[in-house]
């Protein structure tokens, strides 16, 4: 089932709101025992992690209920793990979280298609993710939208490791990958 959503910016205000959705988001990837930032971040940490881009937030009966971030250029802690994070033109997914009640319901594709429309209009050709190679309900879901697996990466003090993935948002064809290219 879908429902109609209307992503509009973060505004510092949600800041508290946007963290207890995290914290609630990611609290069954933490019992699962990954130790995702997002399942206990404070306050401070979400405003960090909304300034290095742009936040979507949806919001449901009156409260922060779904989010995504996309960092230009990606986060400085991807950078120097995986090549794909240095790629000029490049934007990152962060932190996309739905809460319970609107899971299943397609919201964060929603957000993704407001996420491709801005990374679009601001010149990226790539948007690229991580999340945790356990988490494959994730990584099918990503993948569902578009997102191939290039690159396998263990950040610091993290127990897991974190699949890489990039998908091009400009319909153009990348001339290194494409099967008409000569070597």
């Amino acid at each position: 089932m879908t429902i109609d959503v209307e992503p509009r910016l973060f505004r510092a205000e949600d800041a508290p709101e946007l963290t207890a959705l995290l914290n609630s988001a990611y609290r069954e990837l933490q019992e699962a025992g990954l130790n995702f930032t997002a399942a206990t971040q404070d306050v401070e940490t979400t405003r960090q992690r909304v300034a290095e881009g742009v936040c979507w937030v949806v919001e449901h009966d009156g409260r922060v209920a779904a989010s995504m971030t996309m960092s230009v250029p990606p986060p400085e802690d991807v950078r120097p793990l995986s090549a794909h994070a240095r790629v000029a033109g490049t934007g990152w997914l962060c932190q996309v979280a739905v809460g319970p009640e609107l899971r299943g319901r397609a919201v964060a594709k929603s957000l993704f298609e407001v996420a491709v429309a801005w990374a679009v209009r601001h010149g990226m050709t790539t948007i690229g993710l991580d999340t945790a190679a356990p988490a494959g309900h994730l990584v099918a879901m990503y993948a569902r939208w578009g997102f191939e697996h290039v690159d396998t990466v263990r950040f610091p003090g993290k127990n897991y490791d974190s699949v890489v993935m990039t998908r091009r948002v400009t319909g153009q064809e990348d001339p290194q990958t494409s099967p008409n290219s000569r070597s």
